[in-house]
């Protein structure tokens, strides 16, 4: 039989060969930074949740710190405290408690409403990051590389795709958090809630319910991957939508099961190899722009007074955030292109085991088209 994962990993060679080369640079410039910021994986939808809670857990660390427990423990701020006497002037310690009430006096609404925004402009990058994944897609099937245009075009799509990815995420995670408040319910005590644990189970039981909730996050973890790896350039082959997009490729795939697990497996080699390369990549690009800075800095602390100056003075503290942001600008920069042409492979990789498995779903142009037939 013939295994199109196989198959692929030289025609992503030619493919990435043809849409890179020959050097444009203005057509580097908006590749490097599709390859930058557009989602990869599942990362995209993954984040969403984690980035909320972040902000909202962030928010409330901050008000804790804010605010005093007591009228006793107003904060003193710096330079308010006499010398020699220890006390806080009645002006600022009446200011500053009506600032601590009214930080502590916040309303529940307020919170809800941070955790909303902050939730909001999660899931709109998030989307974006989809949105410019497909961007890629188009340019990579009509070989022309656009931004705002095919932006504006796949940005419904990328929310569909967006919606899947979340939905399963979730899915994945909630039979696992069951699991472990059954397992051990003192967690939800903390909420006045009594789940009683899985005392009542046998050991045959708690084996079976935790082998079902393995198996039922892997699936979600695998539909997940598909949804970006192979619905995502089939709905812009197809110009569908996600459910569609998905009834194309079960359609193409259930009839061979061997050539999924034979994708999985060559693209786990495959990332993997890519992961280690870009990790060369940047190791190099920071050694030679780490040892360049510290020359810089060396040269730079000799009309300041010394090395002791950069530390100590105003002057030595704008020059190491200068060559520090100069620095991480510059290794950027110069993994940048290795980043692209790691990621443009992979992405031809997975659309040309499309090609092979489905040819009329794989966004190539169509001489690339052609060959996969």
């Amino acid at each position: 039989m013939t295994w199109h994962a196989v198959d692929a990993l030289d025609r992503a060679v030619d493919a990435t060969r043809r849409f890179l080369f020959p050097f444009a640079a203005v057509r580097w410039a908006k590749l490097a930074f599709l390859a930058l910021v557009m989602a990869g994986g599942t990362a995209g939808a993954s984040r969403v949740g984690s980035s909320g809670v972040g902000v909202s857990a962030a928010g409330i660390g901050l008000w804790t710190e804010i605010s005093p427990a007591g009228t006793d423990s107003v904060p003193i701020l710096p330079g308010a405290e006499p010398a020699g006497s220890g006390s806080i002037p009645i002006g600022v310690e009446g200011t500053l408690g009506r600032a601590a009430e009214r930080v502590a006096g916040l309303d529940d609404a307020l919170v809800v409403a941070i955790v909303v925004g902050a939730l909001i402009v999660a899931v709109a990058l998030a989307a974006c990051s989809v949105a410019l994944r497909l961007v890629f897609y188009d340019a990579l099937a009509t070989n022309e590389v656009a931004l705002r245009r095919p932006f504006r075009a796949r940005f419904r799509q990328a929310l569909g795709v967006l919606g899947v990815t979340a939905t399963l995420a979730t899915a994945a995670a909630v039979p696992a958090v069951a699991f472990a408040v059954a397992a051990d319910s003192e967690p939800t005590r903390l909420f006045g809630v009594s789940t009683g644990g899985l005392s009542g189970l046998s050991t045959v039981g708690t084996a079976a319910l935790g082998a079902f909730c393995v198996v039922f996050a892997a699936v979600c973890v695998l539909g997940s991957r598909l949804t970006f790896e192979l619905v995502s350039p089939t709905m812009v082959a197809r110009e569908t939508g996600v459910l569609a997009g998905w009834r194309r490729v079960w359609s193409s795939v259930r009839g061979s099961p061997l050539d999924v697990v034979a994708y999985l497996a060559v693209h786990a080699v495959v990332a993997a190899g890519v992961g280690f390369v870009q990790a060369v990549a940047i190791a190099f690009a920071g050694g030679v722009v780490g040892v360049v800075a510290l020359v810089a800095l060396v040269f730079a602390a000799v009309p300041l007074g010394g090395l002791g100056a950069l530390v100590g003075t105003t002057a030595g503290g704008v020059v190491l955030v200068a060559v520090l942001v100069c620095a991480v600008a510059a290794t950027v920069a110069l993994a940048l292109p290795v980043r692209l042409v790691a990621r443009t492979y992979l992405i031809a990789f997975e659309v040309s085991t499309l090609a092979g498995i489905d040819p009329g779903s794989a966004p190539l142009p169509p001489e690339s088209a052609a060959s996969e037939e």
